[in-house]
């Protein structure tokens, strides 16, 4: 199966998603009345959203099916209209079009259908979309649709707009077909005044860790009303959450060492009353005891940076769609799952100390599969130790479709037979020609104790300097830093507060004058590497002048919300997408990403006052890659000043798929030379033949002041 670039939900072929099986990666969508069952017909306009009116089962059903049903347009009062029912919810099930099909039934024992699409099937023009994200997140908040039927009954008040559908023998269907889809709101139990209380047991007092290490957690929880239905929601400050039916969790914190983070326990009935719990965890760098000092050597044990790097890796092999939920926080591995002969590859390098008294490989795993046999492993994962030419040491263990289950199972090998080695941990999947397997893991660690404090543990902290450009309106703080390890990512404080994170090189951020004081502050750069360690830089200080002149913003539409107002250059890149999130509003600029040879731009045109004081550019930017490598720059990104005939003035900055991270970083550049000038502000991306990089852009802006 091939990966697609989804830039919007109709972009992808209708029949096509019919094709996709269970399990596999591309999320399908439903075909027919897809645009009314999701409010992007040519009559969504007509929805009264902010009305509703309550009604009943039987009364939806004595209502005359439309002949011919429209494809595109809709049948007043009934599909206009947003409609209440008061009735029991009895069965539920994850249809193949995403959908979450529910039964619901009256007194009398009559029945209809109402169904909550997948928001990611839901055009970004819908005016439901936030009413069908809404109601999607209260049903999974307490009850995890399958693939199969599941029996409940349970009262609801369910929200949502008629629709009438074709008659295809479904579960629960009116004689009519009417049906509410979607549903943008449901509430269990409507009127109960359940209470619910929750503890944290384990720990039992604030914890302290060492970055990269497992921790058990235990909560526990109680309901007023014997019949409700708990679910649990663990979320950890350094950005991992878990839910599910389990009130326990083992989590593998990722904090920077020598921070604190808040660990949260929530639990919730179906009700809706919920209770939570807090505990505090503190992360230092390793955890020391007996003499010797364990250290997790492993790089991005978690997936976390949303890039591979410092693991080789098939492509998207790191992923976070919510088809596999990962194991803690939102980034996994997922090796196969293809439903074709196919081939997936994970592997990190790395040097076991020769002084090693202990070395632990460890990782979470989970495996779901569409094979049926009992007896034939058809697809399997091998994890293996390989020398650093990739020669097989030793195969660990040897995974396959037979061992498929539900939930995350912990494995765990003793690799201290191997110290003083540089190994490369090695797994690999390999999948038949038919029925998918997923092989899913994260949160590795590998865990190297030394004796007398150990040689193999890095322990230098990065050198960083920092640097700031004006005085009043936009100011613009640069650092530079460097470290033996690698630079995970450099923070600025401005008088002792954070301010701002930066986690690719140049490392810059932007601010505001007017949010300080006149007068001098100080600003100070932190820089954290791979291990753990942080450097600090030497304390700058700087004034600030602010006028009773406010800054004055040159570009046009700089957010997208406009659509392609103002810009020029590949337009069709501007817009709302299912794959790309912006930073702010619902639009962005996404440039490439298509996997294949592309070049693509964006430019506008502005004249900047030959008199301004100062001009700041500054823009959002997310980077994400399926390139494996560390050290070539594939695709790249450059942005650039050009003058009104299109001469490159000067090259800004140059980013590639060796800058991919997690979420947006701003950047910030000082434009004050140009003034007096007609400019271009020119983004230009290209991208080779293979491995998609996207390059996506928001909240752009020329401050001048």
């Amino acid at each position: 199966m091939v990966r697609l670039r989804v830039r919007g939900a109709a972009s992808l072929v209708a029949a096509f998603l019919a094709l996709v099986p269970v399990g596999a990666r591309a999320q399908s969508c439903g075909v027919e009345r897809w645009s009314v069952k999701t409010g992007t017909d040519a009559d969504a306009g007509l929805i009264n959203v902010g009305a509703t009116q309550t009604n009943t089962i039987a009364t939806l059903r004595s209502w005359p099916a439309p002949s011919p049903i429209p494809a595109n347009n809709r049948v007043a009062p009934y599909e206009t209209t947003v409609w209440v029912l008061n009735a029991t919810l009895t069965e539920f099930k994850l249809e193949t079009d995403s959908d979450i099909h529910l039964v619901l039934q009256d007194a009398s024992g009559l029945t209809m259908i109402a169904e909550i699409p997948s928001p990611g099937c839901v055009g970004a023009s819908s005016p439901l979309a936030a009413g069908i994200t809404n109601a999607r997140n209260q049903f999974q908040a307490v009850y995890t649709p399958t693939s199969s039927f599941q029996t409940v009954n349970v009262p609801v008040r369910v929200t949502g707009v008629g629709m009438f559908d074709f008659l295809h023998g479904q579960t629960g269907v009116a004689p009519n077909g009417i049906e509410l889809h979607p549903v943008i709101d449901i509430q269990f139990n409507p009127g109960a005044s359940n209470t619910v209380s929750a503890s944290i047991t384990t720990p039992s007092s604030n914890a302290t860790v060492a970055s990269g290490t497992a921790v058990s957690f235990a909560g526990s929880a109680t309901d007023s009303s014997s019949s409700a239905t708990l679910g649990y929601a663990w979320t950890f400050g350094d950005g991992g959450t878990a839910s599910g039916a389990s009130a326990s969790h083992t989590y593998t914190n990722t904090g920077s060492a020598n921070a604190t983070y808040t660990v949260t326990f929530t639990a919730t009935d179906n009700t809706g009353a919920s209770g939570s719990a807090t505990r505090t965890v503190t992360v230092t760098p390793a955890t020391s005891g007996g003499g010797g000092t364990t250290t997790q050597i492993l790089g991005n044990p978690g997936f976390e940076t949303g890039a591979a790097s410092p693991w080789v890796a098939s492509v998207s092999v790191v992923d976070n769609s919510t088809s596999e939920p990962a194991h803690s926080g939102s980034w996994k591995a997922w090796l196969d799952g293809y439903g074709s002969s196919h081939t997936d590859t994970l592997i990190q390098q790395v040097a076991i100390d020769p002084t090693a008294t202990a070395a632990a490989l460890t990782f979470w795993l989970h495996i779901d599969t569409a094979e049926t046999s009992t007896t034939a492993a058809n697809d399997t994962l091998k994890v293996q130790l390989r020398n650093s030419s990739g020669t097989v040491l030793a195969t660990l263990a040897t995974y396959s479709n037979l061992n498929a289950n539900t939930g995350y199972a912990q494995k765990s090998f003793d690799l201290t037979a191997y110290k003083g080695q540089t190994l490369q941990v090695y797994l690999v999947g390999t999948e038949n020609s038919s029925n998918q397997t997923s092989f899913v893991v994260d949160d590795f660690a590998l865990n190297v104790t030394t004796s007398g404090g150990g040689g193999g543990s890095d322990t230098t902290p990065p050198t960083v300097s920092a640097t700031e450009t004006g005085t009043s309106g936009p100011i613009t703080f640069s650092a530079t830093a460097s470290d033996n390890v690698g630079v995970t990512k450099v923070e600025f404080y401005v008088d002792g507060a954070l301010k701002g994170t930066d986690t690719a090189a140049p490392y810059t951020m932007g601010l505001d004058s007017t949010t300080l004081a006149n007068g001098s502050h100080s600003l100070m750069a932190k820089a954290y590497d791979a291990a753990g360690n942080a450097g600090t830089s030497s304390t700058v200080t700087f004034s600030v002048s602010n006028s009773s002149t406010m800054p004055t913003d040159l570009i046009t539409n700089g957010g997208f919300e406009g659509g392609t107002t103002g810009w020029t250059g590949t337009t069709a890149d501007i817009g709302s997408f299912s794959g790309e999130s912006a930073h702010s509003g619902s639009a962005c600029c996404w440039l490439l990403g298509t996997g294949s040879t592309a070049t693509e731009t964006l430019a506008q045109t502005v004249t900047l006052p030959s008199s301004l004081a100062s001009a700041s550019l500054s823009f959002w930017i997310h980077i994400d890659t399926a390139e494996t490598t560390t050290t070539t720059a594939y695709d790249t990104l450059k942005v650039q000043v050009r003058n009104s005939s299109g001469t490159v003035l000067a090259t800004l900055a140059a980013y590639s798929n060796l800058n991919a991270a997690a979420g947006y970083v701003q950047k910030a550049f000082d434009l004050s030379a140009y003034r007096g000038q007609t400019i271009q502000i020119y983004f230009l991306g290209s991208e080779d033949s293979s491995n998609q990089t996207s390059f996506v852009l928001d909240d752009v802006s020329l401050d001048v002041q």
